[in-house]
């Protein structure tokens, strides 16, 4: 290599670096600084209500108080039927709408754009949508049933602690499910035809071609489905705050929920960081586990 070529070569990695380093600041400024000043404050003890006092480093302890609190456990558990009735539900869901709508039919588009339209909407009016169906006086749900004869007083959909988790899980299914169908749908596109019609000329039927042809091509986007879905229902919280509180008696208090109260109406800012990164492991120990799992069926 020439001089002149080593020299051109280095400009342009110095004009790499400048044309990155707006971004690379941006970046610092709004995730590294924050992450890493959230990781030091799960080491103190601040305490608002005698400012005078400052911090006082405490280590673990902060995380200690968390393992050992039921409170914890509990949210922990709850945002865990959130995950399991989207990786159990919304993404067998989203893969049979999916299948339905990769079939060339009349009014495929405004099909696509109704089951899509949940997706485009902001969370907090999703919540919004779901407050006035469930609402108990006059919502859609109770005058609905009632139309049709299956219930005769209205139910309270929101004030029963067992029911409004599921109520809520059905929420969040909606909102979610979409996300699976845009998946699932440009991973079917992506299957090249010649292969089913290989498969049909040797008297393969359909499930037969769905189990060893349709499967093995959606792995991809079934586990990029898992992962996503997992990190997100983990951050679960427009839904629960503006449908429920988390009420009631703290039924629906998902993870999320009770970093929010510990950190802002507690003011324990301290103990909200410790479990905002108890959840960062948590949730990093799950994905690992499905990395394997799904390379371990691909070997």
């Amino acid at each position: 290599m020439s001089k002149k070529t080593r020299t051109l070569a280095a400009q342009d990695k110095r004009l790499g670096i400048i044309l990155l380093l707006p971004a690379i600041i941006i970046l610092c400024a709004v995730i590294v600084y924050p992450m890493a000043h959230s990781l030091w404050l799960s080491t103190q003890n601040l305490n608002v209500s005698n400012p005078a006092r400052g911090r006082e480093y405490v280590g673990f302890q902060n995380y200690l108080e968390v393992l050992h609190s039921s409170d914890w456990w509990l949210s922990l558990l709850r945002t865990l039927y959130f995950v399991g009735a989207d990786l159990l539900i919304g993404i067998p869901l989203g893969l049979s709408i999916a299948l339905l709508l990769n079939k060339e039919r009349k009014g495929k588009g405004i099909i696509l754009a109704i089951i899509l339209f949940p997706y485009v909407l902001a969370p907090i009016v999703n919540s919004l949508i779901w407050k006035l169906i469930y609402d108990p006086n006059y919502g859609f749900l109770n005058g609905f049933l009632t139309q049709l004869g299956i219930i005769k007083d209205y139910i309270p959909w929101l004030a029963r602690p067992t029911l409004a988790l599921v109520m809520l899980i059905i929420a969040n299914l909606w909102q979610g499910t979409p996300f699976a169908i845009v998946l699932f749908l440009a991973g079917l596109k992506s299957i090249p035809k010649e292969e089913y019609e290989a498969a049909a000329i040797d008297g393969a039927s359909r499930i037969t071609s769905f189990q060893y042809i349709t499967i093995p091509h959606l792995k991809p986007i079934i586990y990029m489905n898992v992962v996503m879905k997992t990190i997100l229902t983990f951050k679960l919280f427009d839904i629960v705050y503006s449908l429920t509180g988390g009420g009631p008696g703290g039924s629906t208090t998902v993870v999320s929920m009770l970093i929010y109260r510990e950190s802002f109406e507690y003011m324990k800012f301290g103990q909200g960081a410790a479990m905002s990164y108890l959840l960062l492991f948590f949730v990093l120990i799950l994905v690992i586990v499905y990395s394997r799992m799904f390379k371990g069926e691909e070997s």
